[in-house]
């Protein structure tokens, strides 16, 4: 019962994604902690803009919350690595 409504409240997705964002200061991969983080920060402005009455109501429960959580993530998580990649695609000067 607590933990369903502490996954639909707006500050506790924002302090989420803050602690992940500052998690991928440790890590630096840009893989696993960027994109988590930056989609619970998302996730916590929807919820908070929804709070206000500033956006219409589309994320109606904590399992919707979870879900669009888990496909920003992953969106982004492809988006960096395809950025990543394509960055790193310079000639190498030991290539023989």
């Amino acid at each position: 019962m607590i933990i369903e409504i502490l996954l639909y409240s707006g500050n506790v997705w924002l302090i989420i994604g803050l602690i992940l964002a500052i998690l991928e200061l440790t890590n630096g991969t840009l893989i696993v902690f960027l994109p988590t983080g930056l989609s619970g920060l998302l996730t916590g402005l929807v919820l908070k803009l929804q709070e206000n009455e500033t956006l219409g109501i589309f994320l109606e429960d904590w399992a919707i919350t979870l879900t669009f959580w888990a496909i920003i993530s992953l969106l982004l998580s492809l988006a960096l690595n395809f950025l990543v990649k394509k960055r790193m695609t310079s000639k190498d000067i030991n290539n023989y």
